[in-house]
């Protein structure tokens, strides 16, 4: 297959999940559905788009950095020292998020929303038009492409707006649409999450069993397994996160298939052997500053930082100019909106590889991090890892230690590989693990959600949010279903909306 490109002319995509005329105009001059799947090169042209919507920086990059920072180790800097904050993503940061996109640096979860069923909107045609495609391994294929897609955005969907599995699976799921939308569709109302998640595991094992792609910026067996342990873990069904999380990891827990020290402190913007499944940032799909690159890294290195890590703020003048480099190692810095407390940085031992917390201007503001870089100076050109196999050592450890497995060996292995002193398998140090593995990379709120944790900020004085505490089950850890959904969907009532934001 060829890399992934976006492709702004695919007319069939609708503009959100409900089917209103005023939602899903059709130009004049639109290409047919039976155009653009007459064979599988138009069709894989499709798929293309498709995958794009994966890492559109209007859910991936919004959603990813919402994650981080609707919990307690990440923060937002508040624009008083020295770096602005552009609006994004601080009203997720201060839980202040609304269902309108007006103004839009207020209402995320529209963007969110919009993006993820346009992906799905292209998997479903995919699979609709399959029948009129010719036979053979690149049409089964595509086809598998087109199921896996809808159940990784799903999942994604899920996670974001509704409760939790193991809360109520009865409880409102997301809409569930299989067939391509038009404005004559069928207005369908939330299913629930029992009906949600079947479907996820239904279309990620069909990917599973008939992808046939080693193209990992596509999704593959293994990339198809490892969400399929993704979305069995939050189902609580600790047997079968297992079984999924091994075979993502071909069977090996013994720190031989993660990536070396060398690969993770050299900055994640490169495929390397412990990643499934990524997405390519270049010239063609990056998003320039609003890729979510952009919003972690600064550099690398500053040369004016003390032993403790504290950089001289005036430095901060440089970072313009042609003397940036006397100060910075590798400078290119983006937004870099998002900060990191000293707690979370202190839990991390300095031989570590993990402790990628460079240095900082202003302890009130936080620490910059250097986990994510840059393959040159171009702002967002870096790829990003949607599954690693470090994530499947993690859900193995935790399913073992609910059932009675060797939690503690996967778990050491995992930790000697970083760098870090190998611990007891409790639950506590596995949920650790977990924040100190995979931070900067969207699971903190999933993670407080599924565990049943409130939010609790309090020992860290960075946070300068009014939202310091909240509690377990909090339906504020919910997005609101946009309003654009709640008026032009007649299958919608105000009962519907989240419980935090109904009228």
């Amino acid at each position: 297959m060829k890399k992934i490109i976006y492709i702004a002319t695919v007319a069939f995509i609708g503009l959100t999940s409900c089917s209103e005329d005023v939602l899903s105009p059709v130009p004049s001059n639109a290409i047919s559905d039976e155009q653009i799947f007459s064979d599988v090169a138009s069709a894989q042209t499709a798929l293309n788009a498709g995958v794009a919507y994966i890492c559109n920086y209007l859910t991936f990059t919004l959603g990813t950095v919402m994650s981080e920072v609707m919990g307690e180790d990440a923060l937002m800097t508040n624009g008083n020292y020295g770096i602005d904050t552009y609006n994004w993503n601080l009203y997720s940061y201060t839980y202040s998020q609304v269902p309108g996109e007006d103004p839009w640096w207020f209402g995320y979860a529209n963007y969110i929303w919009e993006y993820d069923y346009k992906g799905i909107d292209v998997a479903n045609n995919i699979i609709a038009y399959a029948e009129s495609l010719p036979d053979g391994a690149s049409k089964d294929n595509l086809v598998a492409q087109a199921h896996a897609l809808r159940g990784f955005m799903y999942l994604r969907l899920a996670r974001l707006f509704a409760t939790t599995y193991t809360s109520n699976p009865e409880a409102p799921g997301v809409i569930l649409h299989k067939e391509p939308a038009n404005a004559a569709s069928e207005h369908l109302g939330r299913s629930s999450l029992k009906d949600t998640y079947a479907l996820i595991l239904e279309d990620l094992d069909y990917g599973r069993k008939n992808c046939s792609d080693a193209n990992i910026y596509y999704f593959t067996p293994k990339s198809c397994a490892l969400f399929m342990a993704r979305a069995y873990l939050d189902m609580a069904d600790y047997t079968n996160a297992a079984k999924y999380a091994s075979e993502a990891a071909s069977g090996t827990f013994d720190g031989s298939n993660l990536m070396s020290q060398a690969e993770y402190q050299g900055g994640f913007y490169e495929p390397n052997g412990e990643w499934l499944m990524g997405f390519e940032f270049n010239q063609t799909t990056s998003n320039y500053y609003a890729s979510l690159p952009s919003f972690y890294y600064l550099a690398k290195k500053a040369f004016s930082a003390d032993e403790n890590g504290k950089a001289n703020p005036a430095d901060l003048q440089y970072l313009d100019t042609e003397e940036e480099v006397n100060y910075f190692d590798e400078p290119l810095y983006g937004y870099s909106t998002v900060r990191w407390t000293k707690r979370f940085r202190d839990r991390f031992e300095d031989t570590d590889c993990r402790k990628l917390f460079p240095f900082y201007f202003y302890e009130e503001d936080g620490w910059f991090t250097s986990k994510f870089s840059h393959k040159d100076l171009f702002i967002g050109d870096a790829d990003f890892p949607l599954a690693r196999i470090a994530e499947a050592y993690l859900i193995k450890a935790e399913c073992d230690a609910h059932t009675g497995g060797n939690a503690k060996s996967v778990l050491n292995a995992l930790q000697v590989a970083r760098g870090a002193s190998p611990t007891d398998a409790s639950l506590e140090n596995i949920y650790l693990e977990r924040r100190k593995e995979l931070y900067g990379e969207g699971f903190r709120l999933q993670d407080i959600k599924r565990l049943h944790q409130g939010l609790d900020r309090t020992p860290d004085p960075e946070h300068w949010a009014s939202v310091k505490t909240l509690p377990a089950d909090s339906p504020r850890f919910m997005l609101p279903i946009p309003d654009v959904e709640m008026l032009y969907n007649k299958a919608l009532t105000s009962a519907d909306q989240n419980e935090y934001w109904r009228k």
